[in-house]
């Protein structure tokens, strides 16, 4: 067995990336994808601390800037070569995700994307903007790990220089990330500062490097007594089974995941390490496979790719309407660049380094990619393709609201004859004063609504979900008398736990609130219909207005997202809402 390289570990990363890949393409497959990268983040400590410690045995010291060059060299260029293409597609097709991509692609270059993204308040799992490079956060928190980690690791060595004391360390600095994670925790709050967050995440990491210290695979023998073998192949299984497992059992939702769940996992994951780089096991001869070996070895270009090609692809199309094609195209692309960025750019800057410029075959080679994918996204079909489902004709206009924020309007051109214009379509005012709190929906229908009820207060926001709108509501605690209206459209960014609502129900238990279902295009739309029922049954003072029963079979009333609204639809809405209000009010 070679010991620089241990197959049984491609083979994890293997069953990792393809997880996260079908995760990524349908969370509906596989809710428990996502943990695919702390299965990944496992093995990189555990690989990276075999590589230190067999490098301080052998010369009593670890060279960091080597360390850290052959870290860039390795990890930077299929970096910068898949944010260039996304880049030039971006620029050809989709200039309206330019000025966003362009952010999220200075913090990936910083490799502080994690921290990026708790700061702009991103959700992982409930964001319907398309941002794909959204991923590379994965990314920043090793690249963070290998700058700290080495010296760290140096600096333990020659403090304590027993494995065993550093074992203690680490297990200490573990359970601290863990608790912090669990601390942090709240069901009613967004989960982004916990899932980017680089010391919640620290934990996997260390569990890898804790397993290294003990159970380093340069240093397992052949042919240990059966027993031994046995016991091994026993607890492999065990982790296996229960990771294959939690990606078909846990979800985003699950709060076991972020209260000591990704920790009991991570240990599993390494029952499953440690029976997979034993060279005597089955587990490692099955993990050896040559399929599973080459999904390994591409496992970071794949991990690189996918992503975007998936985002970008699935952008042209209503979101939950995608058809099964798209996926197949997804995946088919996802491999043709992996395996061109491996080849091309991964191995010749993992062998030269910067030296890859000079060869000339090499530099060749680059050019002719380059131009052909050039070729490829300047095809006349694709260009028509795109144009077809883009939103690139779409204005953005700011509207001010009564609410502290700002509100950003998408107003699509319309093309409908005979419709009247909107002020000889308003029959009644009503003196009423609502509070209405959503997200863009509620943005779109801001202007109609005022000529209904000119008293209300509107605050709507682009991408506002519940956990969103409850820090929200707390501006309008004045609202929360016999005589309010409050109508709450804010199903449209993702689903919601018990907690979230009680919360931001309990915010106003005195007034007339209205729940607005939603019409998305999304996995989630009929559990978040289902739960507004469930909870308008539960509280007197909480209504329905059904929004999705309304706009059901009305394509007319949207935008070619499945959201957004049309003029129709905007006068659908403003109907359906005025209609309940009035029937509740004054009954």
């Amino acid at each position: 067995m070679n010991k620089q390289y241990f197959p049984g570990l491609d083979g994890m990363r293997a069953i990792a990336v393809i997880a996260i890949i079908i995760f990524h393409l349908n969370p509906k497959w596989l809710p428990g994808g996502f943990l695919g990268v702390d299965t990944f983040f496992i093995i990189s400590g555990y690989l990276i601390t075999t590589l230190l410690i067999k490098e301080y045995e052998a010369d009593q010291s670890i060279n960091l800037v080597h360390f850290w060059y052959k870290r860039i060299k390795r990890l930077l260029p299929p970096v910068l070569f898949m944010m260039f293409i996304v880049i030039q597609y971006i620029i050809f097709f989709d200039r309206a995700l330019l000025f966003q991509v362009k952010k999220d692609m200075y913090a990936a270059l910083l490799y502080v994307s994690n921290w990026w993204y708790i700061f702009d308040g991103l959700d992982y799992f409930q964001s319907l903007e398309p941002r794909p490079l959204k991923h590379l956060w994965s990314l920043a928190i090793e690249e963070q790990f290998y700058l700290f980690f080495p010296f760290v690791l140096l600096m333990l060595f020659k403090i304590f220089k027993k494995k065993s004391n550093i074992f203690v360390v680490f297990l200490i600095v573990s359970l601290i990330s863990m608790a912090i994670m669990w601390m942090l925790y709240d069901p009613s709050k967004s989960i982004s500062r916990i899932y980017f967050g680089t010391d919640t995440r620290l934990q996997t990491l260390l569990l890898g490097a804790m397993l290294a210290l003990i159970w380093p695979a340069y240093k397992l023998k052949k042919n240990p007594p059966k027993i031994i073998v046995w016991v091994i192949e026993i607890i492999g299984l065990v982790g296996a089974i229960f990771l294959v497992r939690s990606f078909f059992q846990f979800t985003e939702h699950s709060a076991s995941v972020f209260q000591g769940g990704l920790y009991i996992l991570g240990i599993f994951t390494l029952l499953f390490i440690m029976s997979s780089v034993h060279p005597d096991t089955l587990m490692s001869k099955f993990l050896s496979l040559p399929v599973l070996t080459w999904i390994g070895r591409y496992s970071y270009s794949l991990y690189l790719w996918h992503y975007p090609i998936i985002v970008l692809m699935q952008s042209h199309f209503i979101q939950g309407q995608i058809p099964w094609y798209v996926h197949v195209i997804s995946i088919i692309l996802t491999v043709i660049m992996a395996v061109l960025s491996y080849q091309l750019i991964e191995q010749p800057f993992r062998k030269k380094g910067l030296k890859t410029f000079i060869d000339v075959k090499s530099f060749k080679a680059f050019i002719t990619i380059l131009l052909s994918l050039y070729l490829l996204v300047s095809t006349p079909y694709l260009i028509k393709t795109v144009k077809a489902g883009s939103p690139n004709n779409e204005k953005i206009v700011i509207t001010q609201t009564k609410s502290i924020t700002p509100a950003i309007k998408r107003i699509s051109p319309l093309q409908i004859d005979n419709v009247s214009e909107p002020s000889t379509e308003i029959t009644q005012v009503y003196p009423y004063a609502p509070l209405l709190i959503g997200d863009s929906v509620l943005v779109d229908i801001d202007y109609q609504i005022r000529k209904v009820f000119p008293n209300a207060t509107i605050d709507g926001e682009v991408g506002r979900n519940i956990y969103k709108a409850i820090p929200v509501a707390d501006k309008y605690t004045d609202f929360n008398r016999r005589d309010a209206i409050v109508v709450l459209y804010l199903g449209t960014n993702g689903d919601f736990e018990d907690i979230q609502m009680n919360t931001i129900l309990k915010k106003f238990n005195k007034a007339q609130v209205f729940l607005v279902t939603a019409r998305v295009p999304k996995d989630y739309e009929a559990h978040v219909n289902e739960e507004m029922y469930r909870f308008s049954q539960k509280y007197k003072n909480v209504h329905i207005i059904d929004w999705y029963k309304v706009s059901q079979g009305h394509s007319e009333y949207f935008a070619p997202d499945g959201i957004h609204l049309e003029y129709p639809g905007i006068k659908a809405m403003v109907k359906v809402v005025t209609d309940e209000i009035i029937k509740v009010v004054e009954k």
